[in-house]
């Protein structure tokens, strides 16, 4: 940084300059150019910040109109909200085809035994003792 003691920067063009010099190429004077930078240091600062206040001042009350429409809109949730849970029990659906028997469908009877119309051979007969 020993060449920074030995130079200023033109805020113009950006070119460092020797001390010795009182001008820029560019044709800024260095007494202008600390001028800016002094300026531009001061905007850079941050404002400062306004001092707190102590307390802060409670909010003004509700006028009655829009208490009124909060407690309508609570009022309407509160029944919307009855009607479904306690609300009608859905029907069950039209069919579209045609009737639909609600009754569960009958049992089926087991079907007897037939016993052949005539006397089946011995072997087919599964009576062995018979002749």
């Amino acid at each position: 940084m020993g060449t920074m003691a030995h130079t200023w920067q033109c805020p113009a063009c950006g070119r460092r300059v020797p001390m010795r010099v009182s001008a820029c190429h560019c044709g800024m004077t260095r007494e202008r150019a600390e001028v800016m930078a002094e300026a531009h240091a001061a905007a850079e600062r941050p404002a400062p910040r306004p001092a707190r206040p102590g307390l802060r001042t409670p909010p003004a009350p509700l006028p009655r109109d829009v208490k009124a429409l909060v407690a309508g809109v609570g009022l309407v949730a509160v029944l919307g909200l009855g009607w479904l849970i306690f609300g009608p029990r859905p029907q069950p659906p039209v069919p579209v085809l045609g009737y639909v028997d609600a009754t569960p469908p009958p049992v089926p009877q087991p079907t007897p035994t037939q016993t052949p119309p005539f006397m089946l051979p011995w072997w087919k007969s599964g009576r062995a003792s018979r002749r």
